[in-house]
């Protein structure tokens, strides 16, 4: 009898495991791929600002060059006898450079882009957006 309810007890731990492995993680959406993402983000900044079918195409070819310097969303592995990670707040280059000046390049290139009115909104909607994050984050809530 106790072999018995073991043995039922180790099936229901290793299906319960099982289906925990899924690749999508139950509530989580798909991870959407480069591609998709530029054409998405693309489609939504036309749609908001009114771009016309040049400035499309221009955003488009934006998105790109933004996008795809990035690597493939994996962390790279330490290599055997590598310095351990840096203590919590004390931050490093980051291997796709640095955030902000990216950011500033891409805010050059989309003046560049939009008209002077399409160009206020999305800053407003940024800056919006930006002060939306930051109320977020916040001592954690018990």
């Amino acid at each position: 009898m106790k072999k018995f309810l073991v043995s039922i007890f180790l099936i229901a731990a290793v299906g319960t495991g099982a289906s925990a492995q899924n690749e999508q993680g139950g509530n989580q959406r798909p991870r959407m791929d480069r591609s998709e993402w530029v054409k998405r983000r693309t489609e939504m900044m036309v749609q908001k600002y009114g771009l016309d079918e040049k400035q499309a195409a221009a955003l488009k070819e934006l998105n790109e060059k933004q996008m795809m310097p990035r690597g493939n969303g994996q962390r790279p592995q330490r290599p055997e006898g590598a310095p351990a990670p840096r203590p919590e707040g004390q931050q490093g280059p980051r291997p796709g450079g640095n955030w902000q000046e990216m950011q500033k390049q891409y805010n050059e290139e989309l003046q560049k882009i939009m008209t002077a009115d399409q160009f206020k909104a999305y800053t407003e909607d940024m800056e919006k957006r930006r002060q939306e994050r930051q109320n977020r984050q916040g001592p954690p809530q018990w």
